[in-house]
């Protein structure tokens, strides 16, 4: 009989190669070498990727690179991320809510109080008497007003303190008329008559001109203008200080002295200015 020297049939093997051949070539030797090593899907292989933070099967990529793992800093990180966003969102909520009932407050108060400011307001006024030196001065000047100071709120009085009014011609002040501090009831009005009288008030030549040909067309302007302090309160609880303000321009025909219509006042466009 002749011996081949091809492959041993299995009976005639050594037993470790007999394992390995049936489990197709992954012996106990070769298990237990992997296992030793580190590496193939064993128990100490899943064991070790658990711990390393990702599952099993292949823990490498296919260059050897070995993937990212997530520190437990990233983690915390993440959660304080989470807090914070969570602060935030609850304090613009409440801020919104905060501006949202002041706007309503301030709505209610504004449909049913109607709060007004306090203001001046030039009734009547006439002009009593002009001389006019040709030397160019005024010698005297006599003018009458009636100034109406007056609460337009029905809840609330007001007062009036440091009130002064200038009259004018041409820029040049001629007299000033003052007040002392007063108060007002709700929807009160308090009528102040002014008898306003200016003599020997110099006038340069662009001046003099002025007067002369207002003189010629019969129409003579005056200027008014000034302020008062008021004080009021919206609801009896918000104290409000407001300066109140007018200007404007009176003009009398001459030499009758009665004033063309005119309206001056130091009311508002506004409900608190």
């Amino acid at each position: 009989m002749s011996t081949s020297r091809g492959r041993l049939p299995d009976e005639h093997r050594p037993r470790s190669e007999q394992y390995h051949h049936q489990d197709g070539g992954r012996g106990v030797y070769g298990d237990r070498h992997q296992q030793r090593e580190g590496y193939g899907s064993d128990v100490y292989g899943d064991r070790q990727q658990q711990r390393d933070g990702y599952g099993g099967g292949h823990w490498r990529h296919e260059d050897g690179r070995r993937p990212h793992r997530r520190s437990r800093y990233d983690d915390f990180r993440g959660h304080r991320s989470g807090v914070l966003e969570w602060t935030a969102a609850v304090v613009f909520t409440v801020l919104a809510i905060v501006v949202l009932l002041a706007a309503v407050t301030v709505l209610v108060v504004v449909l049913l109080l109607q709060p007004r400011s306090p203001y001046l307001a030039v009734r009547a006024a006439s002009l009593n008497s002009l001389v006019y030196d040709q030397q160019g001065a005024l010698d005297d000047v006599q003018l009458s007003l009636l100034v109406e100071a007056r609460n337009p709120n029905a809840r609330s009085a007001a007062s009036f303190s440091r009130l002064e009014l200038r009259l004018a011609f041409s820029g040049v002040v001629l007299a000033k008329l003052r007040a002392d501090p007063f108060g007002l009831p709700p929807r009160g009005a308090l009528p102040l008559a002014y008898a306003a009288r200016a003599r020997g008030a110099p006038l340069d030549a662009a001046r003099s001109a002025a007067v002369e040909a207002a003189l010629r067309d019969g129409v003579v302007p005056f200027g008014v203008d000034g302020e008062a302090r008021t004080a009021w309160k919206i609801a009896g609880l918000v104290g409000v200080h407001h300066w109140t303000r007018l200007a404007c321009e009176l003009r009398f025909f001459w030499p009758n002295g009665t004033a063309l219509h005119f309206s001056c006042n130091s009311k508002s466009k506004f409900w608190f200015f």
